[in-house]
């Protein structure tokens, strides 16, 4: 007799445990699937953003992550001779999100708590050390067969398997190249004494001949990436030896300066699926999307990916008509593809394959709207909206439970859903009333009139996944 779950997540990175953890928290089963036998020990991802720490917020995580973080002063992109090319430093306290606007962190203790977050549910299992052989649609979801002949049934399926994901190349689902690509050199360095002249903004030096970049990590860790020579790209090793290391290393640090904690080799490439599910089986992070690290938007992509599908799935499972997961790949696609052209272009200026300079040296961050799905697309609709915090002083994802929510100018006397007042302009630039906003952060509409309103307030209803359950205090 095969096991059966809610829901199947092949892969335990970021992006598979948050999924697990939202699912898990509005009392779904889930299954986190994962070939290797013990969390990977190295930092791979190194930033994430306030809309990722909002997701973090939705899996009730996000105090545990803080203390393995940095608030992020942002990033300078430089010329050879260290002229300002573009300045896109962050503010220094927390924005429109309810969050700082980035965090560095150490993706190792960042997933500790996130494997931690499952052990509030008896209803959630991680199973590490076995991989997929097979994925079968059957009448009631898919099958997957494991290494070991074992089967295990779900409603759905979703591929958090990364760039090489075993779970898209099985089902043939195509990923579109959209024409990036390069070998880079990712070296990870633990301060062995201070160096504070190293700086706490990540530097990007802009050189057609040595590209670089330095980012400041959260605590002692430090990185350097380095393109390498097109030339060399064929024979490029997957890694490099410490004598081969410290000689690129010599411009910045030295071994009296830091401990080298791994080296690797990464192609950097801009790819994005044509088809984000085949049947009852979806993909996302990695497995769906790459785009070069140079926003250091990668990983921050994956979570809007499982804070996007976790409501949908759970509001399907919940009785909703099955239709809703027909918008997940088209929202997400869009707003994945604004991050992947923005960090190319990023990568040319980095290669100084753009002539010339921009003609303001101040950057700011974006914050794409979803593409076509639910709710009109007018500037309201499938737009990231703000998280304010309400008169007791709580974030409004928490005072509203993370479902569907209102954000309004004054009192709302014919809600049926929690509201907040918003009084930072976020409503008043778009002239209406007020928004509905989705459990994902983003709104599904605005409204001025009350028949707007309860418009808006029936479509939710029919979409509305069920309430958070208690964390179980046996497993805390």
């Amino acid at each position: 007799m095969s096991a059966r779950t809610d829901v199947a997540i092949i892969g335990a990175g970021p992006v598979g445990l948050v999924l697990a953890n939202l699912l898990g928290r509005r009392g779904h089963s889930a299954l986190v699937i994962e070939a290797r036998p013990e969390p990977y020990p190295m930092p791979r991802a190194i930033h994430f953003d306030a809309e990722a720490m909002r997701v973090f917020q939705a899996a009730g995580l996000a105090h545990d992550i803080l203390p393995h973080t940095h608030v992020g002063k942002g990033m300078q992109f430089r010329a050879p001779d260290g002229a300002l090319i573009l300045d896109w430093s962050r503010a220094q306290e927390p924005g429109p999100q309810g969050w700082y606007e980035s965090y560095r962190f150490h993706q190792p203790g960042l997933e500790f708590e996130l494997r931690k977050g499952l052990e509030r549910f008896d209803h959630v299992a991680l199973r590490e050390g076995i991989g997929v052989r097979a994925i079968t649609e059957t009448a009631e979801g898919a099958r997957l067969t494991l290494a070991d002949d074992s089967t295990h049934d779900a409603r759905f399926v979703v591929g958090c398997d990364g760039a090489q994901s075993f779970t898209r190349t099985h089902l043939g689902l195509e990923l579109l190249d959209l024409g990036f690509q390069e070998r880079w050199l990712v070296v990870d360095a633990r301060l062995t004494r201070e160096r504070p002249d190293l700086g706490d903004h990540s530097i990007q030096y802009c050189d057609p001949d040595r590209p670089a970049t330095y980012v400041r990590g959260a605590g002692p860790w430090r990185r350097w990436e380095m393109r390498l020579a097109p030339d060399a790209i064929e024979d490029a090793p997957d890694h490099f030896t410490p004598d081969q290391v410290w000689p690129r290393l010599r411009r910045w640090i030295t071994p009296d300066d830091a401990e080298l904690e791994r080296s690797a080799v990464y192609t950097f490439r801009s790819r994005l699926v044509r088809d984000w599910r085949r049947g009852p089986v979806f993909l996302a992070g990695d497995a769906a999307h790459q785009m070069p690290p140079f926003m250091g938007q990668g990983m921050c992509a994956g979570l809007r990916d499982a804070a996007n599908l976790g409501w949908k799935l759970s509001a399907t499972l919940a009785g909703a008509d099955p239709d809703l997961l027909d918008s997940y790949g088209p929202e997400r696609a869009a707003n994945a593809r604004a991050f992947i052209d923005r960090s190319v272009a990023l990568g040319q200026v980095i290669n100084q394959s753009t002539p010339g300079r921009p003609p303001s040296p101040r950057m700011h961050s974006i914050w794409p709207d979803l593409g076509p799905g639910l709710g009109p697309r007018d500037g309201t609709g499938g737009a990231l909206a703000p998280q304010p915090r309400d008169a007791a002083g709580r974030l409004a994802d928490d005072a509203a439970g993370h479902g569907f929510y209102l954000l309004t100018r004054t009192a709302a006397p014919d809600a049926t859903l929690p509201h907040v007042i918003d009084d930072g302009g976020w409503l008043t630039e778009r002239g209406i009333e007020g928004a509905l906003i989705r459990p994902d952060g983003y709104a599904l509409g605005g409204f001025s009139t009350p028949d707007q309103l309860r418009t808006l307030q029936d479509q939710a209803s029919r979409i509305a996944p069920p309430p958070l359950i208690p964390d179980n205090p046996a497993k805390i």
